[in-house]
């Protein structure tokens, strides 16, 4: 007993009390990696218990959060510990519990030697995180996600942007933008109501999220204004596709407002363009479709003097 210290302390039913009120789960093995012990919130984070031995590991099933892949029997924290002495913490992983649910888990271990240093047993630690994972989630959708067309955000689409831009230049392949809006969106907006916007802008865009490729990226840039971002497509062919989507969208009709109309304005990437100049551009070809009457497609041309109007 160490000096000072009351002999109560050193009680094992002390120190099994002590992990049964750990709001973590915490297991103890021996030397041949049977758990000895397991905590009340261990067993609620697996959903119940397993006692085998470290050559039964395999039966537990577990995915590396990074890559996906399983978890060999080998390589579970636990396992490592009581063979190689190795102290793991907070690896995240994926596990599938004893009652078929799956969990994210952070899983931690260490060896347990005696005086002489000798591995006499291990300790894991689980500590379950999926519902912060899921938040995490929904907040990270929440940022990329617009809420009422289910497109991406003009964050995203920015960095969607860029990321096409920086592929378009690598490997020296086209990349097109097509921008366009909504014919008169505003006079609908001020005669039927905001609802009756809304609802114009949902299904403008469950239309052309059903007739674009999987490849090919749909954002709303702001109010009724959108972005569709065309990797591995040159001017010509996102000029076709615009004139697709035009005809499309042009024999919708509401309640209300009745046909509504879009304009586009496309325009191809060109090495050593940056973002905003690239949107900007695209921004110019539709402001050119609109006062040419509306319910039209106009391409970028870029030997055209810049007139500063957008």
């Amino acid at each position: 007993m160490s000096e000072g210290k009351p002999e109560w302390l050193q009680s094992p039913e002390l120190l099994e009390l002590v992990l049964d009120a750990l709001p973590v789960g915490v297991w103890i093995m021996d030397r041949e990696g049977r758990i000895v012990h397991g905590n009340p919130a261990g067993q609620r984070v697996w959903s119940g218990a397993r006692y085998v031995g470290a050559e039964q590991f395999g039966e537990y099933k577990g995915w590396w959060r990074d890559t996906g892949q399983p978890i060999e029997a080998g390589d579970w924290a636990a396992a490592r510990a009581i063979r190689n002495g190795e102290a793991s913490l907070d690896e995240e992983i994926e596990i599938e519990c004893f009652d078929g649910t799956r969990k994210i888990i952070l899983n931690s271990a260490l060896p347990i030697r005696d005086a002489a240093g000798g591995i006499i047993g291990g300790i894991i630690v689980n500590v379950d995180i999926s519902e912060r994972v899921a938040l995490e989630e929904r907040l990270r959708t929440a940022a990329e996600i617009d809420e009422l067309t289910n497109t991406y955000s003009r964050r995203r689409f920015f960095e969607l942007l860029n990321e096409e831009m920086e592929r378009a230049t690598r490997y020296q392949r086209p990349l097109s933008l097509v921008m366009f809006d909504v014919d008169k969106f505003k006079t609908i907006n001020d005669q039927y109501g905001h609802m009756a916007g809304d609802q114009v802008l949902k299904v403008i865009c469950e239309q052309v999220l059903a007739h674009i490729r999987e490849s090919e990226h749909l954002a709303r840039y702001g109010g009724d204004e959108f972005m569709l971002l065309l990797p591995e497509t040159t001017l010509h062919d996102a000029a076709h596709t615009a004139e697709r989507l035009r005809a499309l969208l042009d024999g919708q009709s509401f309640e209300g407002p009745g046909a509504v109309s879009c304009s586009f304005g496309v325009c191809e990437y060109r090495p050593g363009t940056v973002a905003h100049e690239f949107v900007r551009r695209a921004d110019q070809a539709l402001y050119t479709a609109k006062s040419q009457g509306r319910n039209r497609v106009v391409t970028c041309q870029y030997n055209l003097p810049d007139t500063g109007e957008t």
